[in-house]
């Protein structure tokens, strides 16, 4: 990827959140396209002396002057804690064009329910804070779960958003209550979510948090009699990659040749670009390995393949001939520009 796929992020604002979680609001250095609310955006950061790609939702909305990231610092998480340990305000870091299909604009129906756990609440709050300006009558249940009272994001925010939206209905749920906690104890269930959002499997949702938290969710939407279709993820962290496509009957056993840079070797057509690149120890930088936060594109100079991914590349983009080594599988011997 060259400099000219990235812009570059100034620093104007950090707000603490919670104990483990921050805001950080960014002004871009150059006019951008307006994001769809619920798509995320690749940081490129320099932690000691190495070069780190990470993905962050935004829970700013589309047209908004400034861009804000809700982030929590993860124990083990290196980006995440430098981050939070070590960006200042006036500090510029690079960033990816936002980009992602998991966005309020894709929605099929007027009822819709946000659901969300600890900081997977960043894009859903991109979503409502786009629908207070569009549409404040849309329908909404707001469902949030959180570790303890302490936890919940957004909450003052919420309070001032259902005074100016009729429609939207909040419920939080934290797994350990304190002292004066009045509203839903434990971990996610089909009873409790009966309770908080009673027309659950009637309602399109949107869904961010981590996968344990999310699997649960969508299997009680289903036993509520929800469709499939109406149940959309963002992914939280690391994401599982996506059940490769079949491999045709009169692919070689050798695998197909590859030409890349100035190497030149053999990929099986089950294997990624990225995988069998790796085995060669060639360099392409990656984020994700699932496809969402662009990273690792390329370009396809010569030959076929076949690309599975989450977003991270849009229609433009193959146009003109670029992949995402990551998601794509040789489907003939294939020629890629680093």
């Amino acid at each position: 990827m060259s400099e000219a796929d990235f812009l570059g992020l100034t620093v104007v604002e950090i707000r603490p959140e919670t104990r483990d979680i921050k805001t950080f609001l960014f002004r871009p250095d150059q006019a951008m396209r307006t994001h769809e609310a619920g798509q995320s955006m690749t940081l490129r950061l320099s932690v000691d002396g190495e070069t780190l790609f990470r993905t962050f939702s935004l829970a700013s909305a589309p047209g908004s002057d400034m861009l804000a990231m809700t982030i929590k610092a993860h124990a083990q998480g290196r980006a995440t804690r430098w981050l939070h340990d070590r960006l200042s305000l006036g500090d510029m870091i690079a960033a990816r064009a936002p980009r992602g299909r998991f966005t309020i604009a894709s929605r099929q129906t007027e009822r819709i329910a946000l659901v969300s756990a600890g900081s997977g609440a960043s894009p859903l709050m991109a979503m409502l804070r786009h629908l207070a300006e569009v549409a404040a009558g849309t329908d909404i249940a707001w469902l949030h779960a959180a570790r303890t009272p302490a936890d919940i994001l957004f909450a003052g925010e919420l309070a001032a958003l259902q005074r100016a939206m009729p429609n939207l209905t909040v419920a939080m749920l934290v797994s350990r209550p304190e002292p004066g906690w009045f509203g839903f104890s434990g971990r996610l269930n089909r009873r409790l979510v009966s309770v908080a959002v009673p027309d659950f499997g009637r309602r399109e949702v949107f869904c961010c948090g981590p996968a344990g938290f999310m699997d649960e969710a969508r299997l009680i939407h289903a036993a509520e009699g929800g469709l499939p279709r109406h149940f959309q993820i963002e992914h939280f962290g690391a994401v599982a990659p996506a059940a490769p496509a079949p491999v045709p009957d009169n692919a070689p056993e050798t695998g197909y040749a590859v030409q890349m840079g100035e190497k030149r070797f053999r990929a099986r057509a089950d294997e990624t670009l990225l995988e069998a690149a790796t085995r060669q120890t060639i360099v392409i930088p990656c984020g994700c390995a699932s496809g969402l936060c662009g990273t690792c594109r390329v370009s396809l100079v010569d030959g076929k393949v076949v690309m599975q991914h989450e977003g991270g590349i849009s229609a433009e983009e193959e146009a003109q001939g670029f992949i995402l080594a990551c998601s794509s599988r040789p489907r003939s011997d294939v020629t890629i520009a680093l």
